[in-house]
């Protein structure tokens, strides 16, 4: 009698156990890990700048950098003469990786181009979305008002154009 009772309660506890198994297996993969409603999706904002420095985490690929003037020859600054850095999120470090996004391939004084989904708030960081992201050749920039896409030598990393 008790043999039954033992195996009537260990067969409800993997009827159980199976069954959450199952619910959890069948519910529709998540994308993201949460919302970006703080980018405003509506726009782009193209910038051409000069990496600071990029942080390949789990969950996002980042660059920092401090974009050029429309005349290519100066570092933008904010108010205070201090360099205006943007940080810019991007896909997961692993996506990145695949498109050949890495820290050294993206070193400090690199010059870039890339389109923004920039903050709602008006704070100097975006979401990349799907825009193009571009690298100028070492020691060259683009023509004021052009892009690194626009130079001879220049690579691009994954898919994509610059929005114009």
């Amino acid at each position: 009698m008790i043999i039954s009772k033992v195996s009537a309660a260990t067969a409800r506890t993997i009827t159980a156990f199976v069954g959450a198994c199952v619910l959890g297996l069948s519910a529709a993969p998540a994308d993201a890990h949460h919302s970006y409603a703080m980018y405003d999706g509506s726009v782009y904002r193209v910038f051409t700048g000069v990496i600071v420095r990029v942080i390949p985490s789990g969950a996002h690929f980042e660059m920092h950098f401090v974009p050029l003037n429309e005349a290519r020859s100066a570092l933008v600054r904010d108010e205070n003469g201090e360099q205006l850095v943007w940080v810019v999120q991007m896909e997961s470090a692993a996506r990145a990786f695949e498109h050949g996004i890495t820290r050294e391939a993206f070193p400090p004084r690199t010059v870039v181009s890339l389109g923004v989904h920039p903050r709602r708030d008006g704070k100097p960081a975006g979401d990349r979305g799907d825009s193009g992201l571009f690298r100028c050749p070492e020691g060259k920039v683009p023509e004021p008002g052009k892009h690194c896409d626009s130079v001879e030598g220049s690579v691009a990393f994954g898919p994509g154009e610059l929005p114009q």
